[in-house]
């Protein structure tokens, strides 16, 4: 196994069965740094290369790391352990798709060459929740205050004044 190349050569590591693996920190995935605070914890990635019914170049992989993300119902920090896995065959033509195994993901694609962090990026993206939180219920979001029920003015009360006033006249 070998570190990861900065661009993907996609038919060309698919042809040679390429098996590459590293370890990253979030610092070097900047659209994930600017989302989260923890800039110096590890990112592993691991990605196999290879070739599926003759013609289609195929990638399988994982990246795991944690994130430090804001907690959407305290606004605490949260960290969240992500392990993305993926299994991905680029087609050119979408009938290309009806040959693969349905535990593909398909990507229409016309690019052989591009960036890995833009790929890694990409796959850790999607795995981020929409709606980060603690998997507890927050201290800070729990109001410890009884709930007080006031007693509110019907806005229609005058009406009903006005209405009765009218009818004993």
């Amino acid at each position: 196994m070998q570190g990861i190349p900065a661009n993907i050569k996609l038919l060309n590591f698919a042809k040679k069965g390429l098996v590459f693996s590293q370890t990253y920190t979030v610092e070097d995935f900047p659209r994930i740094k600017d989302l989260v605070s923890n800039s110096d914890d590890k990112v592993v990635a691991n990605l196999t290369f290879y070739i599926e019914n003759n013609k289609i170049p195929c990638v399988e992989g994982s990246v795991e790391l944690d994130v430090v993300l804001e907690c959407q119902r305290c606004l605490d920090e949260v960290k969240l352990n992500l392990n993305p896995t993926f299994k991905l065959a680029f087609i050119i033509h979408e009938n290309q798709a009806e040959d693969l195994d349905p535990s593909f993901e398909t990507i229409l694609n016309a690019d052989d060459e591009f960036s890995a962090i833009e790929f890694i990026t990409d796959e850790v993206l999607i795995s981020i929740p929409m709606i980060p939180m603690h998997s507890h219920e927050c201290q800070s979001y729990k109001d410890k205050s009884p709930e007080i029920e006031q007693e509110r003015e019907n806005p229609f009360a005058i009406l009903e004044q006005l209405k009765n006033s009218n009818r004993s006249q």
